[in-house]
């Protein structure tokens, strides 16, 4: 696959850091103060997701490795590790959570729960910014 020494973070993955974490500690608040009925139904969809995108993402990848140096190759290589990061964190955060029973009354569950979000968040934002990077 086609890598210069331009792959690095980018403006889009600084942005989806920092609106997951604003977003992660708002889904944190919500769920300790018990705002957020089916949050087992949420979890088994962010993990669906990261499961979907992880395929998705491997498909590309050798997608981009076979092909001459394209559109792909560029936006695999500005938007991996931030899709990477969303990915995984996302995928063990909610094995986690669905591994225990999710009730706001502990501590660690809502911190579980806050960071769950936080992982999703930066995953929609990088798939959202991979999709564009890949039409314009």
């Amino acid at each position: 696959m086609w890598c210069n020494s331009r792959c690095n973070f980018g403006t889009c993955c600084c942005l989806a850091i920092i609106i997951s974490i604003v977003l992660g500690a708002i889904v944190g608040v919500l769920f300790a103060f018990g705002l957020i009925p089916f949050i087992q139904i949420a979890v088994w969809i962010a993990f669906g997701l990261s499961v979907l995108t992880l395929i998705l993402l491997v498909v590309g990848v050798l997608l981009g490795a076979v092909t001459a140096p394209g559109i792909l190759s560029k936006c695999l290589c500005n938007n991996l590790v931030c899709l990477l990061v969303g990915i995984f964190g996302t995928l063990l955060v909610s094995l986690a959570a669905l591994s225990i029973v999710l009730t706001p009354a502990f501590v660690l569950v809502t911190a579980l729960v806050a960071l769950g979000a936080a992982f999703f968040t930066i995953l929609i934002i990088s798939i959202i910014c991979f999709i564009a990077c890949f039409l314009c």
